[in-house]
Order: structure tokens, then C-alpha cells, then sequence
């Protein structure tokens, strides 16, 4: 094994390593898996696993059922849920750190493959959802293939390269399942690679990711006598939630948090609500939301989003358009909760700081990669990825969680883009044209 590769590898250890660090770190904080009343994500999706194992699926609210049934699997075969989706997520961040490391060698020459490596196996914030019974990490892994098969595609366009791809977006879809609107974007990528000679291509794709679906939508039209793909649709809460991003202060927003999740009824959590802040009726307006009915008819909520805009509408334009896309690719902060208040302040910097100059030197990659006929296909991808996530995060739940996703894309590009820095400024289309 040559000396890179030796490096490789020891990127794919440390990424499995890390996660069951991270396993151990998080196993008892009452943010994730335990604690009074909790009922976070993490507890939802073992729950459901339990649905998948004795075939009692009910579905809950919005979840798709693709975790659960990876946790039911890693249950099966490590006892526990928890253990068992992070040794399972961490074998796959190992393979995740290969398949990086030789993507990046073929669209940017061998000398990125350790770079990639090294950004990706080594980002805590991967980690720390790795360890977790949370979609981000698996969705990460399904979107870097997602590039992986584009580029393929780009070099020998096929109608099996074409479904391929769009079989990944369906993939990601059981695992969130806003990620199908990715099945219309990449076939458009196609096309504006390819031209109208890849239309059927292009259709393929989408009719790929349909297929792949199928099988979901058809058991919610047998049991529910509709088709769909969950229980309730998350849509009004999310828009909902989405409109009061940074109208509270810190310490009024803290409580009111506290009140949305404490046991009682939605009439008392509003009532309480209504004596929190400097200005009480917005805290009672963001209760009445919080806790009101979690599915609205589209008219209701897109009414009642538009009179929380108006309530500050510069403050929103702000907020959504300026800060919140600097802090959902910026804001991971991959510590425990209960230790993020007492992380110093140059740590928490540090941190942000860290993870931005990883993206913006990911971005620099792409625009660089952009003009070489040979690389577009992968840039534009990532573009497209990144755009999207950026889109949908800073109008709906404004959270790094959900940006998670992108980060295994963003170390191999911020990884190649440094190998480039390291070897020199050679002209882009003339280093990618003569890379395998």
C-alpha cells in the first residue's frame, strides 16, 4: 500500500473512532436519548424501530421510515438500538471517507484523495450525528453518492447511469422526505449538461426516484384509502416555526421553549406565555402557534406566516436573508447541551469559524471546477445541493442540523481545493482535464 493510501485509511479509522467516541460522550445527555420527558428525535426514531421489528408500524407524525428500519437492523444485530446505529453509522463514515477520497482523486487528480480524506473523516460535526439515531449522517452519505453517480453518468451517459441517480434521491427520500424535490433539480442538471438529447434520461431519473417510492405511497393509499407518505404533513409547523426565527431575545425565547415543551394543556402553556418577555402578546402569539394544531389548512398557515412577517418585516428580511444563511452552514457546535453554555467563547468561534472557512473554501473549489468540461458535472451537483439545503433552511426550521447533510460534500471539495493550494496554482481546466 502506498503511502496515501496508508494515510486513507487511517482518515476512515479515525472517522469510525470518532463516532463511538461520540457514542459514549452522548449516550447519557438528557438533549439526546434520556432524561425526564424527553422526546427528541433520537427517541422517536428508536421508538418506531421497535414498530419495524414486531411489524406494528403506525408511523408518527412526519417520520419517513428509512432510519427506523436501519435502526431496527443494527438492533437486531448489536442488542441495543443506540450502540447499534452508531457502530453502523460509523462503519459507513469509514467507507465514507474511502469513496471521498477516490472521488476527489478522480475529478481532481490523485494528490486531493488525502486532503478529501482528511476534511471529511476528521469534521467533528460529521461525527457527532454519526453517533446518533438522527437522519443527517445517512442522508450525507446518500448525497455524496448522489454526486458520485452524476459524475459517473457525465462520463457515460446511460439510461441505467440516469435511474441510478435518481434511485439515490428516492433512497434519500425514505429518509427525509423533502429530498425529493432533488429528483426534478437533477434531472434539469442533466439537461443542462447534455441538452435535449438526455430528456428521456433526465425523465428517467425522475421516473427512478418514483419507483422507488412507489412502494410507500401505495401502502399509505391501502391503509389510509390515500396516497401519501406520512401521517400528518410537517409543512404549517414548519413554515410556522420558521417565521419566528430571532424575533425573541435569548432569555425570553429560552423560557418560552421550556414552557412549549413542559407536561400540561395548550390553554395553560398559552396563558403562560402571555407573562414571558418584554413584549407578552408576541410570546402568546408564538404559543398559540407552537402548541396549536400541528397540520393547518394551507390557506390558515400561509395567513397566519404572513401576519408574523409583517409584525417586523425589515427584522425577517434581516434574519432570514443575512444571518440565518451564515449560521445553518456555520453554527454546528458539536458538544453535548448541557456543555454548549459553558463552551468558552473563543472555542465557540473557533468552531463556527472553522466550518465556514470549510464551505467557502468549497465553494471556491466548485466555481474553479465549474469551467472545466470534466468537473462541471460534480460542481454543478454540489451547487445545486448546497443552493438547496440553503433555500429550504433559512425560510423553514433555520438549524445547522439540517445542513448536516452537505458537510461530507463539503470536505471533499474544501479538501481538494487545498490539495490545489498546496501543489500550486495550476489553471483548473488544465490540472482536471489530465486528472484519471
Amino acid at each position: 500500500m502506498t503511502r496515501r493510501g496508508v494515510w486513507i485509511g487511517a482518515f476512515a479509522v479515525l472517522a469510525f473512532a470518532q463516532t463511538l467516541a461520540y457514542y459514549v460522550y452522548l449516550r447519557d445527555d438528557p438533549g439526546n436519548y434520556n432524561g425526564a420527558g424527553a422526546s427528541g428525535d433520537q427517541v422517536a426514531y428508536v421508538d418506531l424501530a421497535q414498530q419495524v421489528l414486531h411489524g406494528t408500524w403506525q408511523g408518527a407524525v412526519h417520520y419517513m421510515p428509512g432510519l427506523p428500519a436501519v435502526i431496527a437492523a443494527s438492533q437486531l444485530a448489536f442488542g441495543d438500538p443506540r450502540l447499534g446505529i452508531a457502530v453502523v453509522q460509523g462503519l459507513i463514515y469509514a467507507a465514507l471517507v474511502l469513496y471521498a477520497a477516490r472521488l476527489a482523486a478522480r475529478a481532481f487528480g490523485e494528490a486531493a484523495s488525502v486532503w478529501a480524506a482528511a476534511c471529511v473523516g476528521l469534521n467533528p460535526a460529521i461525527g457527532y450525528y454519526a453517533a446518533q439515531a438522527l437522519t443527517e449522517f445517512l442522508t450525507g452519505a446518500v448525497l455524496l453518492l448522489l454526486v458520485g453517480a452524476i459524475y459517473a453518468w457525465a462520463r457515460s451517459p446511460s439510461f441505467v447511469a440516469a435511474g441510478w441517480a435518481g434511485a439515490l434521491i428516492g433512497a434519500a427520500a425514505y429518509l427525509r422526505a423533502e429530498y425529493l424535490v432533488l429528483a426534478v433539480i437533477f434531472a434539469a442538471i442533466l439537461v443542462w449538461l447534455r441538452g435535449r438529447l438526455v430528456l428521456g434520461q433526465a425523465a428517467a431519473l425522475i421516473g427512478a426516484t418514483a419507483l422507488v417510492m412507489a412502494p410507500w405511497v401505495a401502502r399509505y393509499a391501502v391503509t389510509t384509502g390515500q396516497p401519501a407518505l406520512y401521517n400528518a404533513s410537517p409543512f404549517s409547523n414548519l413554515v410556522l416555526m420558521g417565521t419566528w426565527f430571532r424575533v425573541f431575545d435569548a432569555q425570553t425565547f429560552s423560557e418560552l421553549q421550556q414552557i412549549e415543551t413542559a407536561p400540561g394543556s395548550r390553554e395553560e402553556a398559552i396563558a403562560r406565555a402571555a407573562t414571558v418577555g418584554p413584549r407578552p402578546e408576541l410570546s402568546q402569539r408564538y404559543m398559540e402557534q407552537a402548541r396549536g394544531p400541528y397540520e393547518l389548512p394551507l390557506g390558515q398557515t400561509l395567513s397566519l406566516a404572513l401576519g408574523n412577517v409583517q409584525l417586523n418585516l425589515r427584522q425577517f428580511l434581516v434574519n432570514h436573508l443575512a444571518e440565518a444563511p451564515i449560521l445553518i452552514w456555520a453554527g454546528h457546535t458539536p458538544v453535548r447541551q448541557a456543555d454548549a453554555q459553558n463552551l468558552p467563547t473563543t472555542a465557540r468561534y473557533l468552531i463556527w469559524g472553522s466550518e465556514l472557512a470549510l464551505l467557502l473554501l468549497a465553494l471556491w473549489q466548485s466555481v474553479r471546477a465549474y469551467g472545466a468540461q470534466e468537473t462541471r458535472p460534480i460542481a454543478l451537483s454540489f451547487v445545486a445541493i448546497v443552493g438547496f439545503l440553503t433555500l429550504v433552511h433559512i425560510v423553514v426550521a433555520v438549524d445547522e442540523r439540517f445542513t448536516t447533510p452537505a458537510l461530507p460534500l463539503v470536505g471533499l471539495f474544501a479538501g481538494s481545493r487545498l490539495a490545489d493550494l498546496a501543489r500550486g496554482r495550476q489553471p483548473a481546466a488544465v490540472r482536471y482535464a489530465s486528472s484519471p
